[in-house]
């Protein structure tokens, strides 16, 4: 028997479900002293493209007592380490193959994501930082540039950025997430120009044409972005997701320019074709709805150290991004955007029938995503609205969990949302009202449900209060949260550092009132809001 037949051996026992056979398999055939490292290589590979790294784990131990020097088996051995959850071995694996050869580039991204899972993101960045090399291939760039900013530091980023358009100038992927570097750090200037850039003749970006229009407001009709945008909705040859960006981006531009009619024609060709592409299921979340309500609540089984977490929930477009904004300039908050490790621990949790040892590991992994590796302040924050639909076990895995639920008029909610192209396949219901009235329908059964299940301090944050009198409002936010006002900034300029969501624009502006009542001026071409929006 050689290697290949030992790997086949082993893939048909895997399947069988007898590991232990397949392991034995390879095991014998690689303690011939005719192997090599390589074959070594080749097997723990096999091991952990196939599941088993507590297998390869092992069968690393071995290769390492007769190739003690060979950095790859090391490596391999580190990687496995980590997805055993044997964190500290992992991370000592992984910098011994980094010290002896520092531009090992799997064992640097390796030990990234080793050390964001445990929410040190500022090592997890200095990582990749110092160990890649200095002029990256373009694959592995954009790779490291991607993990950064889930890392949440921009600045950073963009350095990478700056550094692969100083090689490739004229590459458009590199142009528009540069615009969107800028934009979530609000500089909308440096932002525009480079989705300029980002936007040729023939693009088919629907990031470009839809930020673009969000790095300003619109005051003529003889701004250059709008004829950019009115020739791109000419175009023939755009596909469905960059031509749905292009209305949306026009019906933005329209809206400016106090142009309701036009602009309504254009969301909803813009909204015709995102229902076509999406598949939410108003029959499926209801049943989603159901099934929350009538299931019993998750046992707590956390032995989180003191830490207070914040979820900021509701609709989306209801104000969280403010709220957000305004409360991370307490010296006591951290806000760490729209994590979206809630809903993935829940399909898992469920998944696996609530294992309370799952469970506990769950409970440390998203509370490191929360306090991560700076300074400790007294609340961290997850502003992902969507957490409503997991509140049950958001407090089994976070028993200091306090929630504030954002709420807004039910007409000028459902419009904002209908006006927005979203990134994320959840927001599906966002492109036709009657889906729109469904899902705030079903978020109005579970927060209710979650206020007379859980034993959990709720704060109703109501929009229209908070923009009419912000200092009153967020007094009241800072007394629920345990916070110092003394401490705070209590005023109506909210300073929201990097912003990655659709208020982008808005949250950086000087708060107003002007969205309180302007859905009114959209009734007479959207009577929709109407028809499923009664008054309350």
């Amino acid at each position: 028997m050689n290697l290949e037949e030992a790997l086949r051996g082993f893939h048909t026992q895997l399947r069988a479900g007898d590991i232990a056979s397949g392991y034995q398999l390879l095991e014998q055939q690689l303690q011939q002293q005719t192997s090599t490292p390589q074959d070594w290589h080749v097997a723990m590979q096999a091991m952990l493209q196939a599941g088993v790294p507590g297998a390869a784990a092992a069968l690393a131990e071995q290769a390492l007592s007769r190739f003690p020097h060979d950095l790859e088996l090391r490596y391999l051995f580190g990687n496995a380490l980590r997805m055993t959850g044997e964190i500290q071995a992992a991370e000592r694996e992984l910098r011994a193959v980094l010290s002896a050869q520092s531009q090992h580039q799997e064992a640097a991204v390796s030990l990234a994501h080793l050390l964001r899972g445990e929410g040190r993101m500022h090592a997890a960045v200095t990582v990749m930082m110092e160990y890649l090399p200095a002029t990256p291939a373009p694959e592995v760039l954009l790779a490291t540039i991607a993990f950064i900013r889930e890392c949440d530091q921009p600045q950073q980023a963009l350095q990478w950025v700056q550094q692969g358009l100083a090689q490739d100038a004229e590459n458009l992927e590199l142009h528009t997430i540069a615009g969107e570097l800028a934009l979530e750090l609000g500089r909308f200037e440096q932002a525009r120009v480079q989705f300029r850039r980002a936007l040729g003749p023939h693009s088919h970006n629907e990031r470009g044409w839809l930020q673009l229009a969000t790095t300003h407001r619109f005051v003529s009709p003889d701004d250059p972005d709008y004829g950019l945008l009115m020739q791109a909705r000419e175009r023939d040859d755009l596909e469905d997701l960059s031509r749905a960006a292009v209305h949306f981006a026009l019906a933005k531009a329209d809206a400016d320019l106090g142009q309701l009619e036009t602009a309504t024609a254009g969301l909803r060709a813009a909204n015709r074709i995102m229902r076509r592409v999406s598949d939410w299921s108003a029959n499926g979340y209801q049943a989603f709805v159901d099934g929350q309500i009538a299931r019993p609540l998750p046992v707590s089984v956390s032995r989180l150290p003191e830490m207070q977490a914040v979820l900021i929930v509701g609709l989306p477009r209801t104000g969280t991004t403010l709220a957000a904004s305004l409360l991370a300039r307490h010296p006591q908050v951290k806000v760490r955007g729209e994590l979206n490790w809630l809903s993935g621990l829940a399909v898992q949790i469920e998944t696996r029938g609530r294992d309370p040892a799952q469970m506990s590991q769950a409970a440390s992994l998203y509370a490191a995503q929360l306090r991560r590796d700076d300074e400790p302040v007294h609340c961290y924050v997850d502003k992902n609205p969507l957490n409503f639909r997991h509140l049950g076990l958001a407090e089994a895995l976070l028993p200091n969990l306090r929630v504030i639920h954002c709420v807004r008029d039910a007409r000028a909610t459902a419009l904002s949302i209908w006006r927005q192209m979203f990134a994320h396949e959840d927001n599906g219901y966002a492109y036709d009202f009657r889906d729109i009235a469904s899902f705030a329908r079903g978020e109005r059964q579970l927060m209710q449900h979650w206020r007379d299940a859980l034993q959990r301090p709720f704060f109703e944050l109501h929009y229209e209060a908070l923009v009419s009198d912000t200092p009153a409002t967020l007094r009241q936010l800072y007394e629920f949260l345990d916070l110092d006002p003394a401490t705070g900034s209590i005023t109506n300029q909210p300073d929201p550092g990097s912003v990655r969501t659709a208020s982008v624009w808005q949250v950086r502006q000087k708060i107003h009132t002007d969205a309180v009542e302007g859905w009114r001026d959209w009734l007479p071409y959207v009577p929709e809001l109407t028809e499923y929006f009664p008054e309350t």
